[in-house]
């Protein structure tokens, strides 16, 4: 038989204190749940800081200083961040080619030509309604249907963003500089969804809009003026990532915002509208619909009193009077804007374009039916019918979409980051505008101008010519 040793006293025999000693004791429940809960809101804090946090970006205050942001490296490329560049010229303005190829050699971009055509080229079938622009001028009509080719180009590539420059165009030596401070408010004024005014992130700066009905553009049927402009400092409105969010393998991607959300960036003009009251939310809402965004100090902007998009305007732009000199704004273009010089299209902005102005209808300047788009006014006919209806035609007005689809999304920069240039003894084949011609060779708006400049960059004079120096 087995013999069991029974210790009825509690003690233990010294063979068993080293098994004893060896047992841990379990705690209660309670003890450690209290170590978990911190463990997770630890862990929780950290997650959400990596993926929602940031630091704020810095905006050098020197105008040929970029920024070093990892997602703005693709705008230091030949194609300044888009996919393609594409130049409308018709093939006799041989002087024009030459000029932008030789700019843009200097400035290491890369072009792409769309032959323009002239408007006595296009037969009247292939006209959208009315009947009535076949009797607009030759220059006019010539100059929409390339504007509709190069779209066609776009949509049939299918593109996801494409710069469309006009033949006659010039930028500053900076234009990368200028462009990485555009893409961050482009992201914002694309992407973000929130009430500004509703929400303790930001501070509004609600300053008297000095735009007037005498200022404005006469392109829109409601011009809606707004007695405020409420503003934000575009280095309050955009963070750096702590880390890279995952690539969406779903969507196209552009340092620009993401194309899906924008169909415009109108960045090459003569002249935008401040944006008027959005009919997407009450008139004492401030969303990026209204908001402008301003960076202060741009050495890029010229004084207030050159800020004019030709010789022959009569007052300066609004801008020169609402903001302090050399700040520059970027807002919905939903104001009004003329001169299609430079404007970039999503594949979204650019199918909505082609199938507006190429197939529905189109009686107008290109630029200024543009202009209305932007401001989310269509089409009509004086009879009160949309636009493309199989009914006779008449002359186009202009009334608020009723389109029930996404938002027109169309953003620029005051002052323009593209802009006409004047040469010597030039000559438009499309019209004069405004009521005069220029003839002062000049850029406007452009301080450290490439055409203005060529001679010295080419000969590789580094000291260029400022033509709108400060006092």
């Amino acid at each position: 038989m087995r013999r069991i040793s029974i210790d009825p006293l509690g003690m233990t025999s010294p063979r068993s204190t080293s098994f004893a000693a060896a047992k841990r004791r379990r705690g209660r429940w309670y003890s450690s749940r209290p170590r978990l809960l911190a463990t997770i809101f630890l862990f929780g804090i950290v997650y959400l800081y990596l993926n929602f946090g940031g630091t704020p970006v810095l905006i050098p205050e020197d105008s040929y200083q970029t920024l070093t942001d990892d997602s703005l490296k693709d705008i230091m490329n030949s194609t300044l961040g888009f996919q393609k560049i594409l130049v409308l010229n018709l093939p006799f303005r041989t002087d024009r080619r030459d000029a932008i190829t030789l700019a843009a050699a200097t400035s290491n971009i890369q072009l792409e030509f769309v032959n323009g055509v002239t408007g006595d080229s296009i037969r009247q079938s292939a006209y959208p309604p009315p009947d009535e622009n076949i009797k607009l001028p030759v220059g006019i009509r010539g100059s929409w249907r390339t504007h509709m080719n190069a779209l066609q180009r776009v949509v049939e590539q299918n593109l996801t963003t494409a710069l469309i420059l006009e033949d006659d165009v010039d930028w500053d030596v900076r234009v990368r500089q200028n462009l990485q401070r555009f893409a961050l408010a482009s992201r914002f004024l694309s992407e973000n969804k929130d009430v500004l005014s509703s929400s303790p992130l930001y501070n509004l700066d609600n300053r008297p809009n000095t735009e007037t009905t005498d200022t404005t553009f006469h392109i829109l049927s409601d011009n809606g003026i707004t007695e405020k402009l409420p503003s934000l400092p575009l280095s309050s409105v955009y963070r750096k990532p702590l880390r890279h969010p995952r690539p969406k393998t779903d969507t196209p991607s552009s340092p620009y915002g993401d194309p899906s959300e924008w169909d415009v960036l109108w960045i090459g003009h003569c002249g935008a509208g401040f944006p008027r009251y959005s009919k997407a939310s009450k008139k004492s809402d401030v969303t990026t619909s209204n908001v402008i965004l301003t960076l202060p100090n741009d050495k890029t902007v010229p004084l207030p009193k050159y800020l004019k998009a030709h010789p022959f305007q009569g007052d300066n732009d609004p801008l020169a009077s609402a903001y302090p000199p050399h700040t520059r704004i970027f807002h919905r273009a939903s104001g009004g804007e003329l001169c299609t010089v430079g404007y970039v299209v999503s594949q979204r902005g650019a199918r909505r374009i082609l199938h507006q102005f190429g197939i529905k209808a189109w009686n107008g300047i290109f630029d200024s039916e543009l202009g209305r788009w932007c401001a989310g006014e269509d089409p009509t006919t004086s009879s009160g019918e949309s636009a493309g209806e199989t009914k006779p035609q008449s002359p186009l007005l202009h009334r608020p979409s009723k389109d029930k689809g996404r938002e027109r999304v169309c953003l620029t920069s005051q002052p323009p980051i593209f802009a006409h240039h004047h040469p010597m003894d030039g000559e438009s084949d499309i019209g004069g505008l405004g009521g005069g011609y220029a003839t002062k060779y000049e850029t406007k708006y452009l301080r450290h101008s490439v055409r203005m400049n060529l001679e010295k960059i080419v000969r590789g004079e580094k000291e260029l010519v400022d033509q709108w120096p400060d006092e």
